[in-house]
């Protein structure tokens, strides 16, 4: 039991035996080897605390889903502060992020290319889909384009349908924007195994490189960025028609290459990481 819990349970066992003369504060603490300065103590307010704790109520409104490692990351910016206050007064304020409910676990199943990982820029991309609707029930259709090595999100498109046709056109815009990969990597929805999607990879030397149906895990990076990406800005915003949502996907696009940092990159940004790997490289 931690001292403030000692200190909040006292007076109840003092209250349980209030009919009894002999039992005093010092008697409880001996009995229950407690010390009676740690019943005493009264916390004092720190001012740096105190400061801090205004900085955190803004970040947790402007960063509703970070923890408090990544709002470490945020404050280091500003004051040097080591992670255990950050996480004191983070719990203190209850300013925790509630847990999303867990998935039930399923049995893996051998990824289509065994090892398949990038290993430099350019290496593999990643395609999906989010779905979503603005007010008025219109659906939308958020396609993603992601570097799987520098997770740097090359394109966040948003319509109300994406045929094939649309998929090649952002693929080719972003290829004479980054360059060629060497792997395109998509679930087998009916835009990604289409006739026209092929035969474009075929004529830039593109490999295709499907998950096996009903295998997400298999598509991780873009899986991840989509969970970040409903989490920090889909379910935020409750988007008005298609050219908001295009609005807002593409700021949260410059948002996430530019100003949030990455656990898994360093806490770099993918912008930041990829700047650096090319001058490195």
């Amino acid at each position: 039991m931690s001292p403030a819990s000692r200190r909040a349970f006292l007076p109840g066992l003092l209250k349980a035996f209030a009919g009894y003369k002999d039992v005093t504060q010092r008697w409880l603490c001996d009995l229950l080897l407690w010390s009676r300065s740690t019943m005493r103590y009264r916390e004092r307010p720190k001012p740096r605390d105190e400061r801090l704790k205004s900085v955190l109520a803004q970040l947790a409104v402007k960063l509703p889903r970070f923890g408090f490692r990544r709002i470490h990351n945020e404050v280091l910016k500003v004051e040097k502060v080591c992670l255990e206050t950050i996480q004191r007064l983070w719990k203190t304020m209850q300013l925790q992020v509630p847990l999303r409910p867990r998935r039930p676990k399923r049995v893996r199943t051998p990824a289509a290319i065994r090892g398949l990982r990038a290993r430099h820029q350019n290496h593999i991309w990643c395609l999906d889909f989010l779905l979503d609707k603005t007010r008025g029930g219109r659906k939308l259709r958020f396609l993603s384009v992601v570097d799987e090595y520098t997770r740097r999100c090359l394109a966040l498109e948003v319509q109300t349908r994406f045929p094939a046709h649309d998929v090649v056109a952002v693929l080719a815009r972003l290829v004479a924007i980054h360059g060629r990969p060497m792997f395109i990597r998509s679930d087998n929805g009916p835009e990604f195994i289409a006739t026209v999607v092929r035969e474009w990879a075929d004529k830039c030397g593109i490999l295709l490189v499907r998950s096996a149906p009903a295998s997400p895990w298999q598509n991780p990076f873009a899986e991840t960025f989509h969970s970040r990406l409903r989490d920090e800005m889909v379910e935020q915003e409750d988007f008005g028609s298609l050219a908001e949502a295009r609005c807002l996907a593409e700021a949260y696009r410059v948002w996430y290459n530019n100003e949030r940092p990455h656990s898994s990159l360093g806490y770099m940004t993918p912008e930041a990481f990829s700047v650096r790997g090319i001058a490195t490289a």
